[in-house]
């Protein structure tokens, strides 16, 4: 399993869950990984924006990889009924977890 890696030319940035950075669509290991949403309105790949509460911040990977569409399946925690497709860029991955 490849760890995955904080993409070039970007720092790491802390958030409550602790620190997070971006990273690589060629990362793997992202099932059950806590994320950080960077943005206020987080969209799919097509800029569909997708039906997450408002005010999150943190949701869970449901897919172990990015997908072709360069979207994650993900979910806010605790409620792993509620998938929602983000695009890739629009997250960054947490440290700790």
């Amino acid at each position: 399993m490849q760890e995955p890696s904080e993409a070039q030319g970007q720092t790491q940035q802390s958030g409550e869950a602790g620190t997070f950075h971006r990273f690589s669509y060629e990362a793997t290991g992202l099932s059950g990984r806590r994320m950080r949403l960077l943005t206020d309105i987080p969209t799919n790949d097509a800029g569909v924006p997708q039906d997450l509460p408002l005010g999150i911040t943190d949701v869970i990977s449901s897919d172990e990889v990015v997908g072709p569409n360069l979207s994650l399946r993900v979910h806010p925690v605790g409620e792993p009924s509620q998938i929602a497709y983000v695009a890739f860029d629009q997250l960054a991955i947490y440290d700790n977890e």
